[in-house]
Parts: structure tokens; C-alpha cells; sequence
């Protein structure tokens, strides 16, 4: 993937926010409401007594516990475990009611169906707002209780969404006090709305669309790194990976998703929630230390972020141990402590010139941001708004982008260096296959090469034949030449056999004075036609003798002999080579400068 791509995809996520904000419409027109907040018009009686009953509060109706709930912000948790609301449906409501059950008329056709309105209850997450019970009264007395909360089982007839929504029944009309009961153990902010299924349904579609966004980042983010890491095979890939696997799933129970899909799973939801939490902590702080290579520039920052990362797996078992107050505090100052340590660390790394580390640090500022304003909120240091309860998954999804361009930058350097290093590895291994004088290959590669072409000649029933060609004198060669050195004549000799030779036959160097054709697919009489042709050619060559006396250096003639020998069905390597030996040797006998061809002894 480009980094043109990633930039492109980190745009679009920062133009989301804005979207998610502008998407919920209001209009006060009573014709056209559709989301009314409950706040506006119920009362609220914080901190109870988690041990009265709704009875209780319906007998004592006109008792001061209730305030106006406009302004208040509804808080449920450690400090206040019980909260409870009572309203009445506003008017308007309730005389559309009214006139849809007579039939009549009020600025629209009485054969419009009455909207359905739903009372929805908005935690910051859903999944830890332990219970709702849901109070409407009937007319003969008493209650319809409607019972839900994260520690419950759905009601039937319960609604999928990421909140908890419980569609108003007729006796909710009457001019008579609803309930709510809110109680949970950890802290939680809540709104509770009036909205028609419509606006909710609509709601619900741009929350998925919204987070759909950001879960697919992710799952691209994931694919990526883990093609990288099976085609490097370079941990910090996996680590990456195994990081943005339990960041999703955080994210996924955070933000009710889990819910939304499939249903609410009392005591799992949470085991898991803390759970994936803790290995989001452990995997970041692991990616960090082996993608900035700390154990090999800042040994103790090494130590202390993985120590610090170890203690996301404390939070693991305690979420499965349903420690839940363990788990909350020490991931809460864990977001704190591990994000503002890697943006540390990799502005450290960045000065000493570690490559890839500016996308990296950048990637970690976003992060460290979303961290912090997340667990700042969760210990009620920050405000609980849109803001801060999206931070973290904000900050994911922006540093996810970020972390891939760096992976992709560190992709990019590591095949720049493995093709360095191949180019070094091949030049190295075809200097040890090649004679230096004249770049032919050596007595090494000639053995490799005939062990194969005999075998495939065997194979294949076709001919090979071998030229051994020496240099007549070569010894005394130095005592003879000007200018030209016997390395130039090796050289020229090379050249020379190279150019009357096909391109699928090998030229090979055996060190000193002599070399060998390998003449695959050739008998033994082409084969001693293309001896020739080099014998002749390489006596037609200029070479000098050392002059004397001031006078010039004169033309000296230099030869040489060329043993031939075709395989035989009983020839090895070694045979082939000793014949092809032997018929040099002859041929120097019988005069020099000659060609001469070594039948089998059979």
C-alpha cells in the first residue's frame, strides 16, 4: 500500500468527527420532532437509596427528593450506585396521542400512523451501565416493568442498538409519572431521550456507518501488517498486528457494537471488554520496543516499556477474574503513562536518526492525545462528551494510518537493503566462481556445470564434447613480451574462444595457461572444427617481443594446442577431462599449434 493511500484514508477519518456531529437534526416544530431529551422536562432524585422501591417514590409523589433534571448532568457509579427519573410525557405528545385515538385532526391527515416513540438510554458506554429498570403505570395500579442494563439479559421484544431503547406503550401517555432506575458500579454519564423509531433507526445507521469507517481501517491496517510480517518475517509486524486485533475488539464491546450485533451477554461482555483492553496495552508496548529497536539504542527505555507493558496482561487476568476495579484503575493510568512513554521514545529515536521514526512519533502524538483525554475522563478529570468518549478510538484509528506509513517506510528500507545486501552477496559469489585475469568462470563452476550437462546429456541421448586449449611456451612467455603481459594473452585467448564459440557453450578458465570449452549438443568432428576455428584465429593476434638496442619490439608468434574429446557412454567428469588432457598432451608431441582429437580407448 502507498503512502499516498494511508495519507488519503487519514484525511477521511478526520473529516468523521464533524459528520457524527452535525447528524443529529432537531427540529422543535411539534409536527416534525423527532429526538426530544428527557432532561428538558424530568425530574431527577440522585444518590438514592438503593433500597426504596418505586412504590415508595409514587406514595411520597410531592416529597422534595425529586429536582428538575435540565441542567444536571445524570451521573451513575462509585460515588452515586442509584439514580432515578420520573416524567411525564410532554403535552404535545400526549394530545397527539390523544387525537390519533379520536380520529382527529391537527395539521396532518388523521390517516398519518402516529409515530413511535421510544425512550432510549444513552450511556457514555453501554456496557457498563450495570442496570435499568424502566417503570410505566397501568391503569388498574401498580407497574409494567421493563428490565435491562449490561448485566442483564435483553427483555423481549428489546431493541438491537448500542444503547438501551424501550418502545413507550400506550399507558406511557396517560397523564401519570413514568420511571427510570439507573444503578451501576462503575462510572458512567447517561442521557435519556424520546425519539421516533425513524430518527433512531437513522441514528443507529450513521453510528455503524461512522464506526464502520473505523473498523475497516483497522481490518486494513491488520491485512497489511501481516502481509508484511509473512513476507519479512520481522516480529514487529505480528506485534503490530496482535495490537490493532485487540484494539478493534476494545473498541467493538467499548462502544456497544457487541451489543448492537449480538445481544447483550451479562458478566462476558465485561470479562472481555477488560480483556482486550489489557492486551491492547501489552502488544502496543511490545510493538514499541521491538519497531524502535530499543534493546539496541536505549537498553533501559527498553526495560522500562515492557515492564510497564507487562502489566496490560494484570489487567487481562483481572477482567477474567472479574476484578473489575483492578482492571479499570490500572488501565486507566496505564493510558495515561504507556502512550505519553512512546511518543517520548520515539522523539528520542527520531534525534538519533532511527529511520521511520517520524511517522511513528506522529503516529504516537495522536494516540497519546486520545489516551490521555480517555483516561482523564474515566478519572473524572475531563468532562464526559463526544469528545472524550470517542478520543480513543479516534486516536486508534488516526494512529493506525500513521503506524502503517511507517511499517511501509521500514518495508521499503529493509528491501532497499536486502537488495544491497543480494547485489553484495552475488558479486562476492561470482568472484569466487570467476578468474580474475579473465573474467571467465573457474575450475569450480566447470566442475559444477559438467556434473549437469553430463547428466542431462544421458538424459536426453544427445552428444557433448570438451576442448582443453594450452598455450604453446607460455612459460618462457615473460622473458619474451614488451609491453603485453601473459594475463593479456590469457585475455585475448578468452576473448577470442568467447567469439567462435555459440552463446549456450561454456568458456571456462582452468587457471594458468589453459582453458576448456564445454560444447553441449556437438560431436567429436564439429567439435574439432570449432578447435580450429580458435587455433587459427589466435595466431592471427599481434603480439610484441621486448626490443634491444633501441631497436623496435618485433611480432611474436604464439600458439596453441586444443585436445578434443566427444563423451562416451562409460565417461565420468573426470574421464572426459583426463582424455581431453591426454590429447593435448599428443598434440604438443606432434609439434604444437594443432588440434587434436582423443578417441575412447574402447
Amino acid at each position: 500500500m502507498k503512502s499516498t493511500t494511508l495519507l488519503a484514508i487519514f484525511a477521511s477519518l478526520l473529516a468523521i468527527p464533524s459528520f457524527a456531529q452535525s447528524s443529529r437534526s432537531q427540529d422543535t416544530a411539534a409536527e416534525t420532532v423527532s429526538s426530544i431529551p428527557l432532561q428538558a422536562f424530568a425530574e431527577l432524585y440522585a444518590d438514592a437509596d438503593p433500597s426504596i422501591s418505586v412504590e415508595e417514590l409514587e406514595g411520597n409523589a410531592s416529597a422534595p427528593l425529586f429536582s428538575p433534571a435540565e441542567g444536571q448532568a445524570i451521573m451513575v457509579g462509585t460515588e452515586k450506585p442509584v439514580t432515578w427519573l420520573r416524567f411525564k410525557l410532554p403535552e404535545v405528545l400526549r394530545q397527539g396521542s390523544a387525537q390519533q385515538g379520536s380520529g382527529e385532526k391537527s395539521g396532518a391527515s388523521s390517516s398519518s400512523p402516529r409515530p413511535e416513540w421510544l425512550l432510549v438510554v444513552k450511556p457514555s458506554f453501554s456496557i457498563i451501565l450495570d442496570q435499568i429498570d424502566f417503570y410505566v403505570p397501568k391503569t388498574e395500579g401498580g407497574f409494567t416493568v421493563f428490565l435491562s442494563g449490561a448485566l442483564r439479559k435483553a427483555f423481549p421484544g428489546e431493541a438491537s442498538s448500542r444503547q438501551f431503547v424501550f418502545q413507550l406503550p400506550p399507558a406511557a401517555f396517560e397523564d401519570e409519572y413514568c420511571y427510570i432506575r439507573l444503578s451501576s458500579t462503575t462510572d458512567v454519564k447517561v442521557e435519556v431521550f424520546l425519539e421516533t423509531s425513524l430518527a433512531r433507526g437513522g441514528q443507529d445507521k450513521k453510528d455503524f456507518l461512522l464506526y464502520g469507517v473505523l473498523f475497516g481501517v483497522l481490518a486494513a491496517m491488520l491485512l497489511y501488517s501481516l502481509a508484511l510480517f509473512f513476507s519479512l518475517k520481522e516480529k514487529s509486524y505480528l506485534f503490530y498486528s496482535l495490537y490493532i486485533v485487540s484494539a478493534g475488539a476494545w473498541l467493538f464491546f467499548l462502544h456497544g457494537y457487541s451489543k448492537a450485533l449480538f445481544g447483550q451477554n451479562p458478566g462476558t461482555d465485561q470479562v472481555l471488554l477488560w480483556f482486550w483492553v489489557g492486551q491492547m496495552l501489552l502488544w502496543g508496548s511490545v510493538f514499541v520496543a521491538y519497531f524502535l529497536r530499543l534493546k539496541d539504542g536505549l537498553a533501559s527505555l527498553n526495560r522500562i516499556v515492557l515492564s510497564l507493558g507487562s502489566l496490560g496482561a494484570v489487567v487481562s487476568v483481572a477482567g477474567l477474574l472479574k476484578w473489575y476495579d483492578i482492571a479499570f484503575s490500572l488501565s486507566h493510568y496505564l493510558g495515561i503513562i504507556l502512550p505519553i512513554l512512546g511518543t517520548a521514545t520515539a522523539f528520542i529515536r527520531l534525534i538519533q536518526g532511527f529511520p521511520s521514526s517520524l511517522y511513528f512519533f506522529i503516529a504516537w502524538i495522536f494516540l497519546g492525545v486520545g489516551g490521555l483525554a480517555f483516561a482523564l475522563m474515566g478519572l473524572k478529570i475531563l468532562p464526559v462528551n463526544y469528545w472524550t468518549i470517542n478520543s480513543s478510538a479516534i486516536g486508534v484509528a488516526l494512529q493506525s494510518v500513521l503506524l502503517s506509513i511507517a511499517l511501509s517506510d521500514r518495508f521499503r528500507r529493509l528491501e532497499s537493503e536486502t537488495e544491497r545486501l543480494e547485489k553484495i552477496q552475488a558479486h562476492y559469489g561470482a568472484l569466487n566462481l570467476t578468474d580474475e585475469s579473465t573474467g571467465l568462470p573457474n575450475k569450480r563452476y566447470l566442475m559444477t556445470e559438467l556434473d549437469d550437462l553430463l547428466e542431462k546429456t544421458r538424459q536426453n541421448k544427445t552428444q557433448l564434447s570438451l576442448l582443453l586449449i594450452d598455450v604453446d611456451n607460455f612459460r618462457s612467455l615473460s622473458d619474451s613480451l614488451g609491453t603485453t603481459k601473459p594475463e593479456d594473452v590469457m585475455a585475448s585467448l578468452a576473448s577470442i574462444a568467447k567469439a567462435n564459440t555459440r552463446e549456450t557453450d561454456r568458456v571456462c578458465s582452468l587457471g594458468g595457461d589453459r582453458l576448456a570449452v564445454v560444447l553441449p549438443g556437438i560431436g567429436a568432428e564439429a567439435a574439432l572444427k570449432a578447435a580450429e576455428r580458435i587455433r587459427k584465429r589466435f595466431e592471427l593476434e599481434d603480439f610484441r617481443s621486448k626490443g634491444s638496442g633501441g631497436y623496435a619490439s618485433e611480432s611474436l608468434a604464439i600458439t596453441v594446442s586444443v585436445g578434443v574429446a566427444e563423451l562416451c557412454k562409460e565417461d565420468s567428469r573426470d574421464s572426459l577431462l583426463d582424455r581431453t588432457d591426454q590429447a593435448v598432451h599428443e598434440a604438443k608431441i606432434q609439434g604444437k599449434n594443432r588440434s587434436l582429437y582423443l578417441r575412447s580407448a574402447a
